[in-house]
Protein backbone atom coordinates (compact mmCIF):
# COMPACT_ATOMS: atom_id res chain seq x y z
CA UNK A 1 0.00 0.00 0.00
CA UNK A 2 2.77 2.52 0.81
CA UNK A 3 4.34 2.18 -2.92
CA UNK A 4 0.93 3.19 -4.05
CA UNK A 5 0.81 6.54 -2.54
CA UNK A 6 4.01 7.40 -3.44
CA UNK A 7 3.17 6.52 -7.09
CA UNK A 8 0.26 8.74 -6.72
CA UNK A 9 1.86 11.68 -5.77
CA UNK A 10 3.89 11.37 -8.39
CA UNK A 11 0.62 11.92 -10.49
CA UNK A 12 -0.34 14.90 -9.45
CA UNK A 13 3.16 16.69 -9.66
CA UNK A 14 3.32 15.22 -13.31
CA UNK A 15 -0.20 16.35 -13.75
CA UNK A 16 0.85 20.38 -12.62
CA UNK A 17 3.91 20.16 -14.56
CA UNK A 18 1.75 19.12 -18.05
CA UNK A 19 -0.53 21.94 -17.09
CA UNK A 20 2.24 24.19 -16.88
CA UNK A 21 4.13 23.47 -19.74
CA UNK A 22 0.17 23.55 -22.02
CA UNK A 23 -0.50 26.45 -20.55
CA UNK A 24 3.01 28.56 -21.49
CA UNK A 25 2.35 26.74 -25.23
CA UNK A 26 -0.85 28.37 -25.03
CA UNK A 27 0.13 31.98 -24.39
CA UNK A 28 3.15 31.54 -27.13
CA UNK A 29 0.91 30.12 -29.94
CA UNK A 30 -1.41 33.10 -28.58
CA UNK A 31 1.60 35.54 -28.86
CA UNK A 32 2.51 34.24 -32.54
CA UNK A 33 -0.86 34.20 -33.90
CA UNK A 34 -1.54 38.28 -32.61
CA UNK A 35 1.64 39.36 -33.42
CA UNK A 36 0.89 37.60 -36.96
CA UNK A 37 -2.19 39.77 -37.40
CA UNK A 38 -0.86 42.73 -36.43
CA UNK A 39 1.95 42.12 -39.18
CA UNK A 40 -0.64 41.64 -41.68
CA UNK A 41 -2.69 44.74 -40.49
CA UNK A 42 0.56 46.77 -41.03
CA UNK A 43 1.52 45.31 -44.47
CA UNK A 44 -1.92 45.67 -45.83
CA UNK A 45 -1.04 49.58 -44.51
CA UNK A 46 2.02 50.01 -46.32
CA UNK A 47 0.31 48.48 -49.59
CA UNK A 48 -2.68 50.72 -48.98
CA UNK A 49 -0.22 53.36 -48.53
CA UNK A 50 1.86 52.90 -51.40
CA UNK A 51 -2.04 53.24 -53.67
CA UNK A 52 -2.82 56.31 -52.70
CA UNK A 53 1.64 58.08 -52.44
CA UNK A 54 1.11 57.11 -56.50
CA UNK A 55 -2.24 58.89 -56.47
CA UNK A 56 -0.89 61.99 -55.28
CA UNK A 57 1.54 61.86 -57.55
CA UNK A 58 -0.57 61.11 -60.22
CA UNK A 59 -2.43 64.06 -59.64
CA UNK A 60 0.75 66.03 -60.56
CA UNK A 61 2.34 64.25 -63.64
CA UNK A 62 -0.90 64.00 -65.67
CA UNK A 63 -0.71 68.35 -65.36
CA UNK A 64 0.41 69.71 -68.44
CA UNK A 65 2.16 72.00 -66.03
CA UNK A 66 3.02 72.72 -62.43
CA UNK A 67 4.26 75.25 -60.33
CA UNK A 68 6.10 75.20 -56.86
CA UNK A 69 4.13 74.54 -54.28
CA UNK A 70 3.16 72.61 -51.24
CA UNK A 71 -0.08 71.20 -49.42
CA UNK A 72 -2.06 68.80 -47.55
CA UNK A 73 -4.92 66.75 -47.52
CA UNK A 74 -7.26 63.61 -46.09
CA UNK A 75 -8.87 60.97 -48.16
CA UNK A 76 -12.08 60.27 -48.48
CA UNK A 77 -13.34 56.73 -46.74
CA UNK A 78 -12.67 53.91 -46.59
CA UNK A 79 -9.07 55.43 -46.05
CA UNK A 80 -9.71 58.28 -43.72
CA UNK A 81 -7.00 57.26 -41.09
CA UNK A 82 -4.41 58.08 -43.75
CA UNK A 83 -3.23 62.11 -44.75
CA UNK A 84 -0.48 63.30 -47.32
CA UNK A 85 1.60 66.21 -47.09
CA UNK A 86 3.04 67.15 -50.73
CA UNK A 87 5.74 69.58 -51.97
CA UNK A 88 6.76 70.55 -55.26
CA UNK A 89 10.28 71.92 -55.90
CA UNK A 90 13.31 72.73 -58.33
CA UNK A 91 16.11 70.93 -57.84
CA UNK A 92 19.31 71.47 -59.60
CA UNK A 93 20.96 68.82 -61.23
CA UNK A 94 24.67 69.05 -62.51
CA UNK A 95 26.02 69.38 -66.16
CA UNK A 96 27.22 65.81 -67.30
CA UNK A 97 29.63 65.42 -69.26
CA UNK A 98 29.03 64.64 -72.98
CA UNK A 99 30.89 61.68 -74.37
CA UNK A 100 34.00 63.13 -76.87
CA UNK A 101 32.53 60.90 -79.54
CA UNK A 102 29.36 61.93 -80.00
CA UNK A 103 29.25 64.22 -83.27
CA UNK A 104 29.42 67.90 -83.20
CA UNK A 105 25.59 68.64 -84.07
CA UNK A 106 24.35 65.44 -81.63
CA UNK A 107 26.60 67.70 -78.96
CA UNK A 108 24.89 70.83 -79.90
CA UNK A 109 21.34 69.53 -79.40
CA UNK A 110 22.54 68.07 -76.08
CA UNK A 111 24.04 71.18 -74.95
CA UNK A 112 20.98 73.18 -75.96
CA UNK A 113 18.61 71.08 -74.25
CA UNK A 114 19.98 70.93 -71.00
CA UNK A 115 18.52 73.32 -68.35
CA UNK A 116 19.94 72.65 -64.86
CA UNK A 117 17.18 71.67 -63.31
CA UNK A 118 14.17 69.64 -63.15
CA UNK A 119 10.75 69.72 -60.20
CA UNK A 120 11.09 66.95 -58.15
CA UNK A 121 7.50 65.89 -56.51
CA UNK A 122 7.62 64.67 -52.83
CA UNK A 123 4.88 63.00 -50.81
CA UNK A 124 4.50 62.03 -47.54
CA UNK A 125 1.57 59.49 -46.42
CA UNK A 126 0.75 58.96 -42.82
CA UNK A 127 -1.56 57.33 -40.87
CA UNK A 128 -2.13 55.44 -37.49
CA UNK A 129 -2.76 52.05 -36.60
CA UNK A 130 -3.23 50.88 -32.66
CA UNK A 131 -1.97 54.12 -31.56
CA UNK A 132 1.22 54.17 -33.04
CA UNK A 133 2.24 56.97 -35.86
CA UNK A 134 3.45 55.34 -39.57
CA UNK A 135 4.55 57.07 -42.86
CA UNK A 136 5.74 56.23 -45.98
CA UNK A 137 7.35 58.72 -48.22
CA UNK A 138 8.10 59.14 -52.29
CA UNK A 139 9.43 61.22 -54.41
CA UNK A 140 9.95 61.68 -58.13
CA UNK A 141 11.52 64.05 -60.51
CA UNK A 142 9.32 65.95 -63.31
CA UNK A 143 10.63 66.89 -66.82
CA UNK A 144 11.63 70.67 -66.58
CA UNK A 145 9.48 71.62 -69.25
CA UNK A 146 6.37 70.56 -66.36
CA UNK A 147 7.74 72.92 -63.98
CA UNK A 148 6.20 76.25 -64.58
CA UNK A 149 8.82 78.89 -63.21
CA UNK A 150 7.47 82.74 -62.96
CA UNK A 151 9.95 84.74 -65.17
CA UNK A 152 12.43 86.71 -63.45
CA UNK A 153 12.02 90.15 -62.20
CA UNK A 154 14.46 92.22 -64.09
Amino acid sequence: MSGLRKRAGYILVETIVAMGLLSIGAVTIQSAIRQAIITRGQAQDYTTARFLLEKVVNKFELQPQVKESSGQGTFDSPNDRFSYQWEIKKVEVPKPEIPLDIEEVERERLEKLFTGYMGKVAVRIAWTRAGKDFEAIGETLLLPEKLWLPPEPE
